[in-house]
C-alpha cells in the first residue's frame, strides 16, 4: 500500500470517529437504551415481567381455544347420536391429578395451572412460599401425580424435587 492510499484510509477513520462523537454529543437520546444521564430506560428493566405475562396470556388463550374446540366436538356428538351420552360422576375431591409442567413455562403459568386444577387455593400464598424458600428457579419439567390434600409444602417439594 502506498503512502497516499494509507493517508486516505486514515482520514476516513478520523472523519467517521468525529461524526460518531458529534452524533453522540448532540443526540444522546437517539441511542437505544440510553438517557441524558446515562441510566437505562425503565422499559428495559421489566422485560421479564412482560415476557411472563405474555406467556401466561398465550397459555390461557390456548386453554380457552382447546375448551371451545372440545365443547363444540361434544355438542356435535350429542346432536349426531340418537342415544344420550352417559353422565359421568365428577372425580373425587382428593383424587390424584396428573399435573404436567412443560419446558419453558414461567412460574406464573405453573401456579395458574395449579389453581385451575384445584390443587392449590391461594395463588399469592403459594407464590410467596416459593419465593421465601428460593424454589422459583428450581421448578422442574415433568409429569406429577398431585392431590389437593397434599398442601403447599408437599406440592412444592414434589415439583421442585427437593
Amino acid at each position: 500500500m502506498n503512502k497516499q492510499k494509507l493517508r486516505f484510509v486514515s482520514i476516513g477513520f478520523l472523519l467517521s470517529a468525529v461524526l460518531l462523537a458529534g452524533f453522540q454529543l448532540f443526540y444522546p437520546e437517539a441511542l437505544p437504551g440510553s438517557t441524558l444521564n446515562g441510566e437505562a430506560n425503565a422499559d428495559s428493566t421489566d422485560y421479564r415481567e412482560k415476557y411472563e405475562s405474555t406467556l401466561a396470556e398465550l397459555e390461557l388463550q390456548k386453554q380457552l381455544d382447546e375448551a371451545a374446540a372440545s365443547s363444540s366436538v361434544a355438542a356435535e356428538s350429542t346432536v349426531s347420536s340418537s342415544v344420550p351420552a352417559e353422565s359421568t360422576a365428577p372425580p373425587a375431591a382428593n383424587a390424584p391429578v396428573t399435573f404436567v409442567i412443560t419446558s419453558g413455562q414461567p412460574m406464573s403459568v405453573v401456579i395458574d395451572n395449579l389453581v385451575s386444577a384445584g390443587l392449590i387455593t391461594d395463588r399469592a400464598v403459594f407464590e410467596q412460599y416459593l419465593n421465601d424458600r428460593n424454589l422459583v428457579t428450581k421448578i422442574n419439567v415433568g409429569e406429577y401425580q398431585l392431590s389437593p390434600d397434599m398442601g403447599y409444602e408437599v406440592i412444592a417439594d414434589v415439583i421442585t424435587l427437593e
